[in-house]
């Protein structure tokens, strides 16, 4: 039975057995569960304006930041669990934007993707979209940080430079009337200016972090980096296509979800504070046999390849918890346009 068949309660129904299945197999199918949530928030929004009762209107919201949240922050790992998808992101980052039109990190990511395949128009426009609705947007989570910021307003001025030289080219090659010649136009200042822009995002692209703290650096800095890693050192590497962990001669491939979890423990747990489901638990609560087995499965994937048990055990607040021993050296690199608060 198609979904669009189903009741509202038969597709929360299907919504636990999704969740028992990833519990399970050991991995969200994002894919689904958007599916899923778009079927809801139709349904919801159907039964607001049928009955407009309080009820209704908090399920619709719920279950729409359930969608928003699946839309950005999975988009890209739709397809191939391992791999991004920049048109699937782009696919679900429209999504996004037609639920939540004020969502400044959807279009900021627009934006991105618009300017890495060459279309400046797009990227103008989301971008001045994201910087317009970061000032009174009110989730936080969404907001853009600092550097985000400082990019999007040099894409911006990036793209507008492209899209006034393409345009001054096509200018020059239609026919002259009566002689008349085109105004001659300096571009060499703003040229500069766009080259200054571009060395600038390329060496400012990716987020370098350890224990003394966090700086940028270019894609190419991270592949040298991974390359010839430090003596006993993790090195959790977001790239552009896949997600890798590596250690001494070892690498592993991680999913977005597993990467997102090691990050969270080399960064934010330690023995005095350890990190519970709790932190995972976004926009929907995670079940502890869930969160168990997501990390026991993390940790297995790891020790497998030879990795040093660094990710221990314990109770915190009544609740099962885990934590980074800082037996070993780390560093994260991810990209700046991908980072949400």
């Amino acid at each position: 039975m198609r979904l669009a068949n189903k009741s509202l309660e038969e597709l929360e129904d299907l919504e636990e057995e999704l969740n028992e299945m990833e519990e399970e197999l050991g991995f969200a199918n994002h894919y689904q569960r958007i599916e899923l949530y778009e079927e809801m928030q139709k349904k919801l929004l159907k039964l607001v304006r049928e009955q407009n009762d309080e009820f209704s209107k908090t399920s619709l919201e719920y279950v729409t930041r359930k969608l928003i949240f699946n839309l950005i922050q999975y988009g890209a790992y739709l397809k191939m669990e391992y791999q991004k998808d920049d048109y699937a992101a782009i696919h679900c980052l429209e999504k996004a934007l037609k639920y939540d039109a004020g969502n400044p990190i959807a279009a900021y990511r627009l934006g991105f993707l618009s300017y890495k395949y060459n279309d400046y128009v797009k990227a103008l426009k989301y971008f001045q979209i994201a910087l317009e609705n970061q000032q009174y947007y009110k989730q936080t989570q969404y907001h853009l940080n600092t550097q985000q910021q400082v990019n999007a307003h040099l894409y911006l001025t990036n793209s507008a430079l492209y899209i006034a030289t393409d345009t001054y080219e096509q200018m020059n090659k239609l026919p002259n009337r009566n002689n008349e010649e085109v105004p001659n136009q300096d571009f060499s200042p703003l040229f500069r200016s766009l080259m200054e822009n571009e060395k600038y995002l390329r060496q400012n692209g990716f987020y370098k972090i350890n224990k003394t703290g966090i700086s940028t650096c270019s894609k190419q800095e991270c592949g040298t980096f991974i390359s010839n890693p430090p003596f006993n050192t993790i090195i959790l590497y977001f790239n552009d296509r896949n997600i890798v962990v590596v250690y001494e001669d070892e690498e592993v491939q991680l999913t977005f979800d597993q990467a997102n979890m090691l990050r969270y423990f080399l960064l934010n747990s330690h023995e005095d504070s350890p990190t519970t489901r709790i932190a995972f638990s976004i926009v929907e609560n995670i079940k502890p046999n869930t969160y168990m087995q997501s990390v026991n499965r993390l940790r297995n994937k790891l020790t497998a390849k030879g990795f040093p048990a660094f990710l221990h055990q314990t109770k915190f607040h009544n609740e099962t918890a885990y934590y980074f021993d800082g037996s070993v050296l780390f560093t994260i690199l991810y990209r700046v346009d991908d980072e949400i608060e």
